[in-house]
Parts: C-alpha cells; sequence; structure tokens
C-alpha cells in the first residue's frame, strides 16, 4: 500500500499518466455525444484532485484559474449550439479572456502602483485575448487543435517548472497531457473526433493563465508568454487537400512540438542555461 501511494503522489504520475489516462477514457466515451472536447478538462480534473482541491471558499489565483477552466468546461458546449453566430462568439471569447484574465489577477495588480498595474493588466489581458483568438479558429479542425493543445500545454508546463512553480508547472502538463490523450486517439483510430469550443475553450482558458500565473506568482521571464503564441500560429499552415487524418495529425504534432521548444529553449536560456 505504501509503494502505491508513493506511485501515485509522484508528481509525473500525477501530471502525466493520470490526466492521460482519465482525458483517454473520457474520449472513448464521450465521443458517441459529440463531447470528446471534455477530455481537457477531464484531464485537468483528475490532477487538480491530486494536487490541489476543489475547495473555492478561499479564491487563491490557482484556485480562480481552476475554476475559470471549470467554468469555461461548463459553457463551451452552450456556444456549439449556436453555430449561426460564430464571428460574434469568437468576438465574445476574446473579450470574455481578457477579462477573466484582469480578475484572476487582480488581487495582485491592486496591490501595485497605477502604472505598472496598468501595464502589467494590459499586457495579461492582451496575451489571453490573443491566444483565444489563435486557438478559437482551430475548434473547426480537430487535426490542428488537438497538437496544438497537446504543445502548447507541455510548454506551458516547461516554463512554469523553469519559473519555479511546480503546481503551474503540474497544471500545465496536465493540460498538455489530456490533450495527448485526445490527439492519440484519434490517431489511433483514424477518426476526426468532435472538437468544437467544447474543446478549444477550456484549453485557452487554462493555457492563457497558467503561463501568466507563473510569471506573476514565480519567476517566469515575460518574454516566455509572447513566444508561447507561437505554437497556435504554426498550427494554421496549410496541408494538400485529400490527406488523412492520420498524416494530418502526425504533421501538425511534429510542427507544434518543434515550435513547442522554441519557447522553453530562449526561457531557459534566459534563465542561465548554456546556449550551445
Amino acid at each position: 500500500m505504501i509503494m502505491i501511494d508513493e506511485w501515485i503522489n509522484h508528481p509525473a504520475i500525477q501530471s502525466g499518466l493520470i490526466p492521460f489516462v482519465a482525458a483517454f477514457i473520457s474520449v472513448a466515451l464521450l465521443n458517441y455525444l459529440r463531447l470528446s472536447g471534455l477530455a481537457v478538462i477531464a484531464g485537468f480534473c483528475a490532477t487538480v484532485y491530486f494536487v490541489a482541491d476543489f475547495n473555492f471558499e478561499s479564491l487563491s489565483i490557482v484556485k480562480k484559474i481552476i475554476l475559470a477552466g471549470l467554468i469555461a468546461a461548463t459553457i463551451a458546449p452552450l456556444l456549439d449550439l449556436i453555430s449561426n453566430y460564430v464571428r460574434f462568439t469568437r468576438h465574445v471569447i476574446v473579450l470574455a479572456s481578457g477579462c477573466v484574465a484582469i480578475w484572476v489577477f487582480w488581487s495582485v495588480l491592486k496591490q501595485k502602483p497605477l502604472e505598472e498595474a496598468a501595464m502589467y493588466g494590459v499586457g495579461l489581458a492582451a496575451y489571453s485575448m490573443i491566444l483565444a483568438a489563435f486557438i478559437d479558429w482551430l475548434a473547426s479542425t480537430p487535426a490542428r487543435a488537438g497538437p496544438t493543445g497537446l504543445s502548447l500545454g507541455l510548454a506551458t508546463g516547461a516554463l512554469a517548472l523553469l519559473g519555479a512553480s511546480a503546481l503551474l508547472g503540474q497544471l500545465g502538463f496536465a493540460v498538455g497531457m489530456a490533450c495527448g490523450a485526445y490527439t492519440l486517439y484519434a490517431l489511433t483510430t483514424g477518426k476526426s473526433l468532435s472538437c468544437g469550443r467544447t474543446f478549444t475553450l477550456p484549453l485557452t482558458i487554462l493555457c492563457g493563465l497558467i503561463a501568466p500565473a507563473a510569471m506573476i506568482l514565480a519567476k517566469l521571464p515575460w518574454i516566455g508568454l509572447p513566444l508561447l503564441l507561437v505554437i497556435p500560429l504554426v498550427a494554421y499552415f496549410p496541408l494538400p487537400s485529400g490527406w488523412s487524418i492520420r498524416w494530418q495529425i502526425s504533421i501538425f504534432s511534429i510542427v507544434t512540438l518543434i515550435s513547442a521548444t522554441i519557447p522553453v529553449y530562449i526561457v531557459w536560456w534566459h534563465s542561465g542555461g548554456v546556449l550551445f
């Protein structure tokens, strides 16, 4: 029993294997209901259960991030039902992402001088809004969205660790591994899974908050945030028509994972690593 507890309490298991398994099971069970995108929040919540908790009586920044992810996962399936207003909904999501960022970090911003608070507030909101705009466009292309979530989550977790925040690192890795399970299921079955904002909205909110939290609460250099935006951007490059879903997923997984090494390597070097 002691060995099992030690195994379960290992950070790699809590932020790697557990969210992957939880998300993979969720995809298999929910795809028939066209809700396989909930794999993101399922994997994330599995990690939260072990490394944090769901007690929201005292809303710290981390608790606000968890709560925002849960709310995003709750309303996302409803947003998928209003496809006739795609452009308007996208504008609302982008604006709401910026507002959520200000709400999450308000307890820190209000303690800073006005000019510094405004600078940080604009920067944090801008990052969340740009990320939301990039990722929301991928809602209709699961072959691009899955690999993007995988790479963005892993890079976010790695940057949080480099910023000396183990908890935020685990939460970021959990998002990445959940998206990895979603991507692997699609790759092995050769099926184009349901995606929509059920997948992209929780991904947007969580990754749009975890990296800024590592900057505000820990030691992540600010340069890490704009560099993370490269990951969803490279998922836009065109592929020849007629490629199978497996080929599409494979190509986008490769290019987004390569792009994910850029922010990690630069931040590592910025923090004192050796540049080869």
